[in-house]
């Protein structure tokens, strides 16, 4: 099948059957320069090798803009207004992406995740605990986001009444599209206030939370500054829920199609962890990686690559590689690890990795114990998918189960 420049990755057709086209393209065009109508010329990388190669190779392929120029950087980083979005550790590379990364480990600890465990195992209980005897319920609406948006809420030490504003602000940012510029602007000022705010009252008055270790953490006398402090409670908020509710939404949707998988796993939740690094590889909630910018000409993969052109590393596609694992398209929760890159990989890898993992090992061992008989509700083909850049999940999905 040979594609047109003018393919559009963001269109509905495309995403509907996405693995479908990532894996004509990885057999005809692994490097392949998309023009579509209205969107800038784009390389997407679909290959596992050329995935990989992105990934670790940041001197070609820089996430930093300013390291082809100060012009280049400013167009592409947009309205002054929302520069509080983009002063984190994911938009730095080398010294500078190390010394953000640094100061962010010291506050975001595995301690800290594992310590997290029994209340995520509580919060997914209560979530549960109206719907039970209903036998039915949207996962992505009234269990995977909430619970996702709960858990980082708690991390960061949002109060319980604010949440939904962060998951509104959080949507519309990762969205935008079907916003007008005005709607936008309004999110991304009472979004910058609110974390402003709760910045400096967390300086008065330290607690025990990852806002307060943030603006606390100190390394040779080097401190987060106001702009990364937001900049890097805005990642954590937005990456932190949208991308694990997307992916307890997508790994039920697998395990509904896959009964004889969802029932072993029901009944041998010891198997969970194993499953849940298949299911990251399968269908991944981080479908592509961020843009990329290539630093100077070169090749990859025979294509011509040129100075300051953009670039997408699609994961979900190289984690459907047979270079990666044997028979790729099939769902084996007995799978033996294979080397997915639904995290990442090199210096970018997700600071998260753990949080997100233990999240949805928890999560579907809740929904698998308390909703018997779990299916859905419609046919697999009327699940309709998010229009958010990079990240794929389920818009909704309608599920019942058995009620004694």
């Amino acid at each position: 099948m040979a594609y047109e420049r003018t393919l559009d990755f963001n269109s509905d057709a495309f995403r509907g059957e996405a693995y479908r086209h990532y894996a004509a393209l990885r057999q005809t065009s692994p490097v392949f320069l998309s023009q579509a109508e209205g969107q800038l010329p784009m390389w997407y990388v679909t290959g596992a090798r050329e995935v990989e190669e992105v990934l670790l190779d940041n001197e070609r392929f820089a996430r930093d803009p300013s390291r082809i120029d100060a012009q280049f950087a400013a167009m592409l980083g947009g309205e002054q207004s929302i520069a509080f979005l983009n002063e984190h550790m994911l938009n730095r590379d080398g010294d500078s992406h190390r010394r953000l990364r640094r100061l962010v480990n010291k506050a975001f600890t595995l301690k800290a995740v594992n310590a997290l465990r029994p209340r995520i195992e509580q919060i997914a209980e209560t979530l549960l605990e109206p719907v039970r005897s209903s036998g039915r319920m949207d996962v992505v609406s009234q269990y995977a986001f909430p619970l996702s948006i709960t858990v980082i809420a708690e991390l960061l030490g949002v109060p319980a009444q604010d949440r939904d504003d962060f998951r509104r602000w959080s949507h519309m940012i990762v969205q935008q599209v079907g916003h007008d510029l005005s709607e936008l602007q309004r999110c991304y000022n009472e979004f910058a206030g609110y974390m402003l705010a709760l910045i400096d009252q967390r300086r008065a008055q330290p607690g025990d939370d990852l806002v307060s270790a943030l603006v606390q953490v100190e390394e040779e006398g080097s401190m987060l500054s106001q702009s990364e402090l937001c900049s890097m409670i805005a990642l954590l908020i937005i990456a932190g829920h949208e991308t694990s509710a997307s992916m307890i939404g997508n790994a039920v949707h697998m395990l509904v199609q896959h009964p004889k998988a969802l029932a072993r796993l029901r009944d041998e939740p010891k198997l969970m962890p194993g499953a849940v690094e298949e299911l990251l590889r399968y269908d991944s909630s981080v479908e592509r990686a961020m843009v990329r910018f290539v630093t100077r000409d070169t090749e990859l993969a025979g294509q011509r690559l040129l100075r300051g052109q953009l670039l997408i590393a699609v994961v979900g596609s190289a984690n459907r590689d047979e270079a990666l694992c044997a028979n790729p398209d099939t769902l084996d929760i007995t799978r033996p690890a294979c080397p997915h890159m639904s995290f990442g990989k090199g210096t970018h890898y997700c600071l998260g990795a753990s949080l997100a993992r233990q999240e949805l090992e928890i999560a579907l061992n809740t929904l698998l114990r308390c909703c018997p008989g779990l299916r859905l509700t419609v046919d697999p083909s009327a699940v309709r998918w998010r229009y958010v850049p990079n990240f794929r999940g389920p818009e909704a999905l309608p599920v019942c189960w058995s009620v004694d």
